[in-house]
């Protein structure tokens, strides 16, 4: 105890900032991907439970508004409104390998973004979320092979209101790019119109730390740049 106590003192107060930053960051990643698996978790749920339902029902399908949003089980063997369905093997694995490494460059990015750009790394869990749901029923049923007759479950009929049957992972995706738009033009750092003083100030942070790296030749990059965090800001 006294020598933890000691190596403490030793540290200077930019170690510890530094420490305990990483701490935090590493804490938000962590909730991140507990959200994520979360997540997954509720967009296999509802697409195993449509499956054992309809399967029992014939697929006759369940109203919830009338006239506006049905339940029922479709297989979409190709992408978004079924396009690419019946096409070759080889592009389908290489929509599936595509997707996947997509996933991965977002992860990436997810884990190196500043943990105050709260906006956007939400976006970001959102869309890994989907695509990892729908990827993993295009691998699970084989999507790339002739002779099968499923693929990623939908079990949301939006049709009258011009959409197709789609799944709570379809609803990630276009919520996290929602969230990637306005992101993009008012709530975060690198926004066009930063709004909120969250945002503002990390914004003006910003612009000042590019300023000074500017001036100084040589120092890092600008883009290699993400403020620090501190306790009032947290």
């Amino acid at each position: 105890m006294r020598k933890e106590k000691q190596t403490l003192l030793n540290k200077s107060v930019e170690q510890l900032k530094k420490e305990r930053n990483e701490l935090k960051k590493w804490r938000a990643i962590l909730l991140g991907v507990v959200f994520l698996i979360l997540l997954i978790f509720v967009d296999q749920f509802t697409k195993l439970a449509a499956d054992v339902y309809f399967g029992e029902r014939g697929n006759e399908h369940v109203t919830v508004i009338p006239g506006w949003v049905y339940l029922e089980i479709a297989y979409n063997r190709g992408i978004a409104y079924g396009k690419f369905g019946d096409a070759s093997q080889g592009l389908k694995i290489g929509i599936i390998v595509g997707t996947a490494v997509l996933m991965a460059i977002l992860t990436v990015i997810y884990v190196r973004t500043d943990t105050r750009r709260v906006f956007l790394r939400a976006a970001l869990i959102l869309i890994i979320a989907g695509g990892l749901g729908n990827l993993i029923d295009r691998v699970e049923y084989r999507i790339w092979d002739e002779n099968t007759l499923y693929g990623v479950r939908d079990m949301i009929n939006l049709e009258r209101f011009g959409f197709a049957v789609c799944n709570l992972a379809d609803f990630f995706i276009t919520g996290g790019a929602v969230m990637l738009v306005l992101a993009l033009l008012f709530f975060d750092r690198d926004a066009l119109f930063p709004t909120g003083k969250r945002y503002k100030a990390l914004a003006w942070e910003y612009d000042n730390r590019k300023n000074e790296l500017v001036e100084v030749k040589g120092s890092r990059y600008v883009e290699d740049y993400e403020p620090k965090t501190t306790d009032e800001e947290q």
